[in-house]
């Protein structure tokens, strides 16, 4: 990829280490004209007509829910469109919205949500695990997307994660799977590689190259992580103060072993170690003839450049910890086939409503790739990604600059489906929520919730051995105390606190925009929906969240009130939920309902639209 190298050659002569400096827009621009360049080449073969560019006030709207999840208030439209019915110019500044908003806390929100369902993020990490243990490995999820910590160095310190979780939250990617090692390598395959070996875990894979055993021999690498904490001295203090609790109780105080229990598993319990003597085997009914059934598997990578496990004992105790590792490595390498590959095809997908490679969990088939709609976008992004060290925040601010992206929505059937702008789509879930919150609070990237995790990382400073009974039940009291102020004195809409989706970690069945909408409940690899249903219509159009946004609480309703004709204020509501001026015929539907100050009517039409529920 000649190109790409003349590109790197610019940006590395800007600055030292790319990953650490902001790649100038001009280098931004020269990557989406390439991109163009390639996406209108694909166009042309299909001998499609070429779409046109979309207009100022959808690509605001666009690139708003894109990039920050939510739409734009009114103000924002206008400081980016002019006034009120104004003629639209051509030389408003994209790049810059672009680059303000892919800056901004409200694209940590976002992509947050996009990581979420991806690598199945939960708060009660599984049934196992006590509930608490999300909240840290939430935060610092967050905190990666905030820093824009490279993707390859995100992978690492995910695979390799050790420690405690409260003080290395990191560790939460493997104790989402906790006692589960196959379906771990499963996820990870999946997340990571865009590689399903999913069916190779029971027999050898009826439609692709993976056998049992490589399964087995790929999960071997995971074999020796011990997820029990091993800390010197803490079975035994654990029965001494468990044995202490049982003698409290008899004396006729209730429910004491129980809160002990309840503390250990939240401070103490779980965590990642190494386990020198942990192995993995073949199952009883392994049937094929390759190896015995129960034998001891050696780890090996499935496909590329190969890596296994020495199968010396002597080698493989002197270096205890290099096999995980190895595996790691080999899984962020430059020249691992499906890395960079698999995050392009995700976020290109996140971009445009629909990914170059389909399905995103198998970009590859008979050990080859799958180059979906085009292999020469896919390789060209997979080394602009290589190239920029996997910056993703910049990545994606080159997709958005593109001319590709900028077109008009595609409307027809996905199978005509070929570049030819970004899919108009339904708002997923969480955006659907977060347009609610915007709309309430006028700005929700400020509202946050207090969590707890420094006291909790405090707490699991200290040695087990040196807890008593009573530090433990004191400190448990206290968690269950803070735990219920997390939300406290943030707004509320309605009966719900009006804070963003990716703040809402386990929505109740009374939040059920986001389960109805179909927001993934993160026990599979990004599965959440976007199809219509019924329920969904009669759900908007009794909810009591129109009514949340017609109260006097509402910012939505103050900045109506703060305008002084009824054709402004019109605007205001149009602007503010579908994001366009009304039409003639909207003029005379709506403004009767202006005049006598009904806004609630001329809100719940809206919200009910289907202008209001799309992206184009």
């Amino acid at each position: 990829m000649v190109k790409v190298a003349v590109l790197t050659a610019l940006i590395t002569a800007l600055c030292i280490t790319v990953a650490n400096c902001e790649i100038s827009l001009e280098v931004i621009k020269k990557h989406a004209l390439e991109i163009d360049k390639i996406v209108v080449g694909e166009i042309k073969n299909k001998k499609i007509d070429l779409p046109q560019d979309v207009s100022d006030t959808i690509f605001a709207r666009r690139i708003y829910y894109d990039i920050v999840g939510r739409p734009p208030t009114h103000d924002e439209y206008m400081e980016f469109i002019g006034a009120e019915g104004s003629v639209e110019s051509k030389n408003r500044d994209r790049s810059a919205l672009i680059n303000k908003l892919i800056n901004s806390e409200g694209y940590v929100h976002h992509m947050y949500n996009f990581w979420a369902d991806l690598l199945r993020i939960k708060r009660n990490l599984n049934e196992n695990v006590g509930n608490l243990y999300g909240d840290s490995y939430i935060e610092w999820v967050k905190d990666q997307i905030r820093k824009n910590t490279p993707y390859d160095v995100l992978t690492k310190k995910l695979l390799g994660a050790k420690g405690n979780i409260w003080q290395n939250p990191e560790t939460g990617y493997l104790l989402r799977d906790i006692g589960m090692p196959l379906d771990n390598l499963s996820n990870t395959t999946q997340i990571f590689l865009g590689v399903d070996m999913a069916c190779a875990q029971c027999h050898d894979h009826p439609f692709d190259e993976w056998s049992q055993k490589d399964f087995y021999e790929s999960a071997a690498f995971f074999a020796q992580i011990q997820t029990k904490n091993s800390q010197e001295g803490v079975k035994g203090k654990i029965k001494e103060l468990r044995d202490e609790a049982k003698e409290i109780q008899k004396k006729g105080e209730r429910g004491v072993e129980g809160k002990l229990n309840r503390y250990l598993r939240t401070i103490y319990e779980y965590g990642v170690d190494y386990k020198p003597s942990g192995r993995l085997k073949l199952p009883g009914d392994y049937a094929y003839r390759d190896a015995e059934p129960n034998s001891v598997v050696f780890a090996a990578t499935p496909y590329g450049d190969r890596v296994k496990e020495s199968k010396s004992k002597t080698k493989r105790v002197k270096h205890p910890n290099t096999i995980r590792t190895s595996f790691v490595d080999w899984v962020v390498a430059r020249d691992n086939p499906t890395f960079a590959l698999n995050l392009v095809n995700r976020l290109w997908g996140h971009a445009f409503g629909a990914p170059i490679i389909e399905p995103m969990n198998n970009v590859m088939e008979d050990g080859e790739i799958n180059y979906g709609k085009s292999q020469r976008l896919v390789e060209y992004l997979s080394e602009m990604l290589r190239d920029m060290n996997y910056d993703v925040k910049t990545f994606l601010e080159v997709v958005y600059n593109s001319r590709a992206y900028q077109k008009e929505s595609w409307q027809g059937s996905i199978s005509d489906y070929v570049f030819q702008g970004p899919l108009s789509r339904r708002l997923t879930a969480s955006q659907l929520w977060d347009t609610y919150v915007t709309l309430y609070t006028g700005n929700p990237d400020d509202i946050k919730p207090t969590y707890s995790n420094e006291l909790y990382k405090k707490m699991s400073l200290k040695d087990v051995t040196d807890l008593t009974l009573n530090d433990a039940l004191t400190e448990l009291d206290k968690f269950n105390s803070l735990q219920k102020t997390t939300y406290k004195n943030l707004p509320k809409m309605g009966p719900w606190y009006a804070v963003r989706a990716s703040h809402v970690n386990r929505p109740s069945n009374n939040l059920n925009v986001l389960i109805e909408f179909g927001r993934s409940d993160r026990r599979l690899v990004d599965n959440g929906s976007s199809e219509g249903s019924v329920t969904q219509l009669l759900l908007l159009m009794n909810s009591p969240l129109v009514s949340a946004l017609s109260s006097y609480n509402s910012q939505l309703i103050k900045k109506v009130n703060t305008q002084d004709n009824d054709t402004v204020k019109l605007y205001t509501l149009f602007y503010s939920i579908i994001g366009r001026s009304p039409t003639a015929e909207d003029f005379n539907l709506f403004k009767p309902y202006i005049e006598k100050k009904q806004y609630q009517d001329v809100i719940w039409a809206l919200v009910n639209s289907h202008e209001a529920k799309f992206i184009n």
